[in-house]
């Protein structure tokens, strides 16, 4: 299935001119150019050798994310989704174990309900149509990322941080 010039910019590292070279190429689809072996996406002049195996890992991702038909592919996102909330649950509880004291003051209050909003919206999340289960694929691994970063010792500033950042990213997703 041939993708447009939008859908391949998707990729990092991909602009409008690597589009154009990959098209020219025969690489028109994200599933092709996860099959691509490195040699033949070497050869494509622009492509940086550094990034060839992050751009075939994208592509992977979101070939996957294209066919929801594909029953492993959904299952997979569903289990993404189900560890999402589980690290959303867990900094939940660890956060209320750490900040005690500093709950009941303004910016633990603001903390609750930044891990509610957060946890609210993942529940809004849906794997209807390619270009949904695309955006949603990208926003948990972006939401998995911020969550799990977050060290042991993080300040509770630090935390409200990721959580808006990974609110958003999920906002993006559902709209």
């Amino acid at each position: 299935m041939e993708q447009t010039a939008a859908d391949l910019r998707q990729l990092k590292g991909i602009g409008t001119t690597l589009v154009k070279r990959l098209q020219e190429a025969g690489l028109d689809s994200f599933a092709k150019i996860a099959e691509a072996g490195e040699e033949e996406l070497t050869k494509i002049n622009g492509i940086n050798p550094l990034k060839i195996h992050s751009i075939q890992e994208q592509a992977k991702q979101f070939a996957e994310a294209e066919h929801p038909e594909n029953p492993a592919a959904a299952e997979a996102l569903q289990q993404r989704l189900g560890e999402v909330k589980g690290l959303v649950r867990s900094l939940a509880e660890s956060t209320q174990e750490r900040f005690q004291q500093k709950l009941d003051g303004k910016c633990g209050k603001k903390l609750v309900c930044d891990l509610t909003r957060v946890e609210e919206t993942l529940e809004r999340i849906s794997f209807e149509g390619k270009k949904g289960t695309r955006r949603a694929a990208k926003a948990l691994k972006k939401v998995q990322k911020r969550v799990a970063g977050l060290a042991a010792d993080a300040g509770i500033k630090k935390v409200r941080k990721a959580l808006k950042r990974a609110r958003k990213a999920v906002i993006k997703a559902v709209n």
